[in-house]
């Protein structure tokens, strides 16, 4: 099969269209006959080493296609049966391996497409779309009367979670973004959009002095010191990721004496011991993207082959809100 390969990690150069050996499904496992791969900033990561990940590996984790084969025990799928999955159950194996013809997906990280699908949208939607959905409803238990507070709207994964938040559906979304030359590419989702040199006095006057309900950082960096200290009494801040790079600290005691929480959200570290969540948010994710409930971006689609541009402009700053691989034909 052709895949994208990493033989050594480094810059863009890393990545190498090579034809490897055709992977089978163990047990528990199907293999996909991938139609389209998601391309993700964390891709840029794997490819440029930030993480120990053997190799030679093929990057890509959230792809759709058919069901190309079965492995042992596997039951509710059927070979040619449209698919989407993750492949970042990483604490089970060192998965990845989208940007190929033929992925293999442990089957419980897999969820059926209906027939006719957009695929290229169900792919651009996979991975931030499960994020955002176990953040929001398994860990944050949003409500209706809940203001939620998203901090990098503009990014890949804010937009996703503003756009699932109005969907949800919470009383007000409030897009934080990096300054007034941003606001306009906040998602229209959003009720309001501040900015983030901003935040704290926007925050008061929209909440009327009560703070938000719910936090969802992906961010990091002074930006969530000042939006935890923004939390309404029992408000959530779920943090997702560390964009800033920047680990700030947060007081326990600030926790305790205003009845706030902080809570953590590693899909890849823990898709493995909690597998039923991933397939309930997948699938959840599959269904309002088909149905056009979740109206995310139409995706920029690349060949296989143009994958290094992808990454390039991710580093950048300069890619479009979703890119995905065209490896197969979507039959």
């Amino acid at each position: 099969m052709r895949a994208v390969v990493v033989n050594t990690p480094g810059p863009v150069e890393a990545l190498e269209v090579a034809e490897t050996p055709d992977p089978a499904p163990g047990a528990g496992e199907i293999a996909v006959d991938v139609a389209y791969a998601g391309v993700g900033f964390v891709d840029t990561l794997f490819r440029a080493g930030a993480f120990d990940f053997p190799t030679p590996f093929v990057p890509g984790i959230e792809v759709t296609g058919r069901v190309r084969a079965l492995g042992e025990g596997v039951t509710g799928f059927a070979v040619g049966q449209p698919v989407a999955a993750l492949l970042n159950d990483f604490g089970r194996a060192a998965r990845a391996g989208g940007y190929a013809e033929i992925a293999v997906a442990h089957s419980t990280m897999a969820v059926p497409v209906p027939e006719g699908a957009d695929l290229a949208r169900v792919t651009a939607a996979l991975v931030n779309g499960v994020t955002a959905w176990i953040a929001l409803h398994d860990l944050a238990r949003l409500g209706v009367r809940d203001d939620v507070l998203v901090l990098g709207a503009t990014g890949g994964l804010g937009g996703t979670v503003c756009r699932i938040a109005a969907v949800h559906p919470a009383r007000r979304v409030i897009g934080v973004v990096g300054g007034e030359a941003r606001r306009a590419a906040a998602p229209a989702a959003c009720t309001d959009v501040v900015t983030a040199d901003g935040l704290t006095d926007a925050v008061s006057a929209i909440t009327g002095g009560r703070g938000v309900d719910v936090v969802v950082d992906a961010v990091g960096g002074d930006l969530r010191t000042a939006a935890f200290d923004g939390l309404a009494p029992f408000g959530r801040l779920l943090v997702l990721g560390n964009a800033s790079g920047v680990d700030a600290s947060l007081s326990g005691d600030a926790a305790w004496l205003n009845s706030r929480q902080v809570i953590g959200l590693n899909v890849g570290g823990t898709a493995h011991l909690v597998p039923e969540r991933v397939a309930t948010a997948a699938a959840a994710v599959v269904d309002l993207v088909h149905r056009g409930v979740l109206a995310e971006p139409a995706p920029h689609v690349l060949p296989l082959d143009r994958a290094g541009e992808a990454h390039a402009a991710l580093e950048k700053r300069t890619a479009p809100a979703k890119t995905v691989l065209a490896v197969g034909t979507p039959t």
